[in-house]
């Protein structure tokens, strides 16, 4: 299906043994994230999530400015 957003490209649903496997992948890596941070303190698990928003926010304006000149 096209994307109605964006016409270059198209929308695939995954069949359910692909969610399932994209399900397994992410409940791997975020354990193995969990078990890599497990003795950092509450606040430096959340300083990372809050400078990636910032570095996402940041990207997403400047390619915006990219598309628009």
């Amino acid at each position: 299906m096209t994307d109605p957003d964006d016409q270059r490209t198209r929308l695939i649903e995954p069949t359910p043994r692909g969610t399932a496997g994209a399900d397994r992948c992410m409940r791997t890596l975020l354990g193995w994230f969990g078990g890599a941070l497990a003795d950092w303190s509450e606040e430096d698990r959340r300083k990372p999530g809050r400078l990636l928003g910032r570095i996402v926010d940041d990207l997403v304006r400047h390619l915006t400015t990219l598309d628009e000149g």
